[in-house]
């Protein structure tokens, strides 16, 4: 329930906010670029796949979903679905926004101070863009979430309610804030650390 009330939130207040401050769209420039982004966030990103692993250890730990215990088997079980649940709404989400002609890839901001880069970020987690640099609610996405909600349903320990959907959608935008955060700052956390260890090396 909480996340369905802020998925709209977002969607109401994020609108506004990226007509103001939406960079250079830089829409695909054919279907092999959309084909080869879509590639490449669902098999080949490291960051997804660390984020994956880090996040069923966190389940696991959690006993999340309680029909699954804390032991290795359980723990790999939960990798494979995670693998599986993001094939799904992936390619569901490739083949939705190429229909819808969307473009959801992250830009990071051109603003400046902490709280506009975090707000940016958080409000692009329900937005999309038009071939003409429009933008508007990411329905691709949202739909993609309800598709791999029900698909996971056949080999994850959960019921499919409207209530389990909705809350995919929620679940698919969470994880697209925590990414568009990582995206915003990543160059900073970088740069910090090269500053760390430059600092380090001198002693």
């Amino acid at each position: 329930m909480v996340q369905n009330f802020l998925v709209l939130f977002l969607c109401v207040t994020a609108l506004v906010f990226a007509q103001a401050n939406a960079p250079d769209p830089s829409y695909y420039v054919n279907n092999r670029q959309r084909f080869d982004a879509y590639i490449f966030r669902t098999y080949t990103d490291p960051a997804k796949l660390g984020w994956l692993l880090v996040d069923s250890a966190q389940e696991t730990w959690l006993s999340d979903p309680y029909p699954w215990d804390r032991s290795p088997g359980s723990y790999y079980c939960r990798v494979a679905s995670g693998w599986g649940r993001r094939i799904v709404s992936n390619t569901a989400q490739f083949g939705f926004e190429a229909v819808l002609r969307e473009d959801s890839r992250y830009r990071p901001s051109s603003a400046r101070g902490f709280r506009k880069r975090f707000l940016f970020a958080i409000g692009h987690s329900v937005i999309a863009y038009g071939p003409d640099g429009s933008v508007g609610p990411a329905y691709g996405r949202m739909a993609a979430g309800v598709v791999a909600t029900a698909t996971s349903s056949t080999w994850h320990p959960q019921s499919i309610t409207a209530g389990s959907l909705m809350s995919g959608v929620g679940q698919s935008t969470l994880d697209r804030a925590a990414s568009n955060l990582l995206n915003e700052f990543a160059p900073d956390l970088k740069a910090f650390g090269k500053k760390r260890w430059d600092r380090f090396r001198k002693k």
